[in-house]
């Protein structure tokens, strides 16, 4: 992978798993070589909550420097080069009493690093992919593009491409669900979709005389999508907010019709 993106000039990110040979002569190994640079500035690192620890904003120490990866041995004769990458470390200095696991991250990336502004890019770049992950999980779980029979690559292409402008404006709408739940819901809808939303849900031809949430639209669109709204069930997940936003399409195309329709009938 390293060697790929070095021929063809891609930029890489990873976060390293193992302790990897280097071809230095005095720190034979990535981790050593790293974490003996001295520490450049410290940073607040916000981490996201899951289900095996709580989000809080982390104070985490950088190092960073250049390494070159010696290529490993292949048994079937593939010769590799070796990779000049340049090792960034993230180490929780002083973490709460209650973690027990402090954040700790070796990255490895091909791009320039040279100072602690540069290293901070990076740093922001690899915090992202949290929400990168959701977005994959919103493509596969709730536009299922694993699912598609597609036979030729250039139309799998296509396919993914298109799924993707949908899945991202899923998740940023679930992401503005939760950060900024009382913004109007103009932020997220058309005045079309939020206006036959409303209709569908309240069973009325009569719209409110004010705009309802980004909460309030989120919730009615995963109802359309089965979500009952309990209080044991906590927030809408992607696939019930699939669901309805497909159902809304329909919804809202039909109420621009009946709109279209009045207009011309007004004009007369």
């Amino acid at each position: 992978m390293f060697a790929f993106a070095h021929k063809n000039n891609a930029p890489l990110l990873v976060r390293a798993s193992s302790d990897r040979v280097l071809l230095d002569v005095e720190a034979r190994k990535l981790w050593p070589r790293v974490t003996g640079q001295p520490v450049v500035e410290y940073q607040a690192v916000k981490i996201t909550g899951n289900d095996t620890r709580r989000a809080r904003q982390a104070t985490v120490s950088v190092r960073f420097v250049s390494v070159t990866l010696k290529p490993p041995w292949r048994p079937n004769g593939l010769k590799l080069p070796a990779v000049s990458l340049n090792a960034i470390f993230v180490r929780e200095e002083g973490p709460p009493a209650d973690v027990e696991k402090p954040i700790e991250w070796m990255l490895l990336t091909n791009t320039t690093v040279t100072s602690f502004e540069e290293a901070q890019q990076v740093i922001g770049w690899y915090c992202c992919r949290w929400q990168i992950e959701v977005l994959h999980k919103v493509l596969k779980s709730g536009c299922r593009v694993e699912d598609c029979r597609l036979q030729t690559a250039d139309r799998l292409h296509n396919f993914v491409a298109l799924m993707s402008v949908i899945a991202w404006r899923l998740h940023w709408t679930t992401y503005i669900n939760r950060c900024q739940p009382d913004l109007p819901c103009t932020a997220v809808l058309t005045d079309t979709e939020w206006e036959a939303l409303y209709m569908r849900i309240h069973k009325s031809k009569r719209l409110p005389d004010t705009v309802p949430t980004v909460y309030q639209v989120v919730r009615w669109i995963a109802q359309l999508g089965g979500f009952l709204g309990r209080k044991s069930d906590g927030e809408p997940g992607v696939t019930a907010i699939w669901r309805g936003w497909q159902r809304l399409q329909d919804i809202a195309s039909t109420w621009q019709i009946v709109k279209e329709q009045t207009q011309l009938v007004g004009n007369r």
